[in-house]
Parts: C-alpha cells; sequence; structure tokens
C-alpha cells in the first residue's frame, strides 16, 4: 500500500461508505470480519462461511446506480446478502422482495428442486430512518393474518401455524436510530455499529477487547491512509452526490408526476444530456425500449 500518512494521524473513511463497507467486509482472507458481523446480526454461531462476490470491478464504482453487496453463504445451507446502503431509499419493501427474489432464483438453478433450496438472509443497513418502528434494528418475516371469525374452522388445532415460512428473513438496521439511541455497549452488535457508523471514540473503546473488531480497524485505518484507495472512495462519493443531486432536481420539478408526453420529452431531453438509461426510467417510468425508441 501507499500509505501517505502516519496510521495514527490519518482520518479514517467512513464504513457507512458502500465501497469502503465491502472492502472491509467483503474482501477475500476477511472472513472472520464479516463472521463476527453477522453473528451479531443473526445472534447465531456460523460454522463456516463462503463471500460469493469479494471482488469490485472498477467499473461500478464510479457507476452511479451500481450496488455494492455482499453476497455469502453460511453453514453450507443459508444465502445471505448484505448492503451498506447510502443513496436515495426508496420503496425499500420492494428493494429488499427483489433481493431475496433474485437469492431464491439463483439457488433454484442450482439446486432444481425446491426442497433443496437454501435460506436466505436480506440486510440492509441504512444511513437513514425509513420504516415507522421503534427500533434500529428490524427482523421482519412471512406472517399469517389473524384469522378472520367468519373464517374460523375448528380443525383440533391447539396452536395455529403463525408464518408462512421462517426460510426467507428480512433485517432493516437504521443508523440515525442508533445514533439517537446512544446505547451503553451490551453486546457485539452494538460495539460493531458504533465502528460503522463512526464513533471515533468509541471505535478506539469497542476494539479493545475484540479481535476481529480491531482488525477491521487496523484494516480501515491502512485503506484510510492509502492514497489510491482514498481516490477510489472519492470517485463512489461524487457518484453518489450526483445521483442523489439529480434525483432531488426531478423531484423538485414534479417530473416523475408528468403525462405520458410529457414524460417522452422529458425523457428526451435526459438522453440527450446523456443521463443514465436506468435514472430515466426510474424518473419517467418510461421502458428502455420507449425510451430508445425516442
Amino acid at each position: 500500500m501507499n500509505q501517505s500518512k502516519n496510521l495514527k494521524e490519518v482520518d479514517m473513511l467512513p464504513l457507512s461508505n458502500d465501497y469502503v463497507f465491502k472492502r472491509i467486509f467483503g474482501k477475500g482472507g476477511n472472513e472472520r470480519i464479516l463472521k463476527s458481523l453477522l453473528e451479531a446480526i443473526l445472534k447465531i454461531n456460523i460454522q463456516k462461511i463462503e463471500v460469493k462476490n469479494p471482488e469490485i470491478p472498477k467499473e461500478t464504482i464510479d457507476e452511479k446506480l451500481s450496488i455494492l453487496d455482499i453476497k455469502a453463504e453460511i453453514n453450507e445451507d443459508t444465502i445471505i446478502d448484505i448492503e451498506m446502503q447510502v443513496g436515495n431509499i426508496t420503496a425499500i419493501d420492494r428493494r429488499l422482495i427483489v433481493y431475496n427474489a433474485k437469492l431464491i432464483a439463483g439457488d433454484v438453478k442450482v439446486s432444481e428442486e425446491y426442497r433443496n433450496v437454501k435460506d436466505t438472509i436480506v440486510i440492509c443497513i441504512l444511513n437513514d430512518n425509513v420504516i415507522k418502528r421503534n427500533a434500529y434494528l428490524s427482523l421482519a418475516m412471512l406472517k399469517y393474518e389473524k384469522t378472520e371469525d367468519i373464517r374460523y374452522v375448528d380443525m383440533g388445532y391447539k396452536s395455529e401455524d403463525e408464518y408462512l415460512t421462517k426460510m426467507s428473513k428480512y433485517y432493516i438496521i437504521e443508523l440515525p436510530k442508533f445514533r439517537k439511541k446512544k446505547p451503553k455497549v451490551a453486546d457485539l452488535l452494538e460495539k460493531w455499529l458504533y465502528v460503522i457508523g463512526g464513533d471515533q471514540k468509541m471505535i478506539e473503546e469497542c476494539k479493545n477487547d475484540n479481535e476481529e473488531i480491531k482488525e477491521a480497524v487496523k484494516q480501515l485505518k491502512e485503506m484510510s491512509a492509502d492514497e489510491y484507495e482514498r481516490e477510489l472512495y472519492e470517485i463512489r462519493e461524487r457518484s453518489r452526490l450526483t445521483y442523489n443531486t439529480e434525483m432531488n432536481e426531478a423531484k423538485r420539478k414534479g417530473l416523475s408526476e408528468g403525462k405520458a408526453e410529457e414524460k417522452k420529452e422529458i425523457a428526451k431531453k435526459m438522453k440527450e444530456e446523456g443521463l443514465h438509461i436506468e435514472l430515466i426510467k426510474k424518473i419517467t417510468n418510461l421502458t428502455e425500449e420507449e425510451i430508445n425508441a425516442l
């Protein structure tokens, strides 16, 4: 590494940036660091872990809509997708469902039998408050609604099934809620969230009695002192800010509310300006075929 500063003097890059997050937790050789974080979130023992996508293609770093998530398999029976979400967070429910559907679809192709499909877990760490819940960590699963009296049939069950399935789970962590609570360090998850949240004072305290956190902080400092890594981080940040600015400007002008012909005219102008086709689709709700035909 090209370290331009003493590690003690360097300003650490934020783990709440998706590039930095993946670089530390998804890097080959850092499985025990990821294992520690996942055990803290899921409250399980992980015997085996394998990261499926440790690489970060350079061309995706400045791609505004690219997702730098980490896909991993644990204990040979569960597939996990974990993402540090830093952009405009919209339709979080649909986003999580889509992530999970992709995990299942990929596994079905491999197993070819439904009974062999692995459990799936989607973890989304957010830099914003998104859901109306009084908790910084929320777990969601597919539950049955309460039986209506008019639909009741006495089948003799002393207790009914509560869940359609527990094989798909969704964990949502909202960092602003965690920061607001400022909890005393009671467990490993709180230690990790202080580190991910960038609380410098707490980082020094939390790393003292945990080897994985200590190693993660060490690598984060080394990464922060590397000029090339800082450049990649800054490219990613500029890409994110540009995307947020474009989205906010579009919303301010009410472009997404336009009529069909107005949307096509807007899309045409955006296309002429060289905006990414995925962004045009998102703002205008036009299909890729409609946009290409303009």
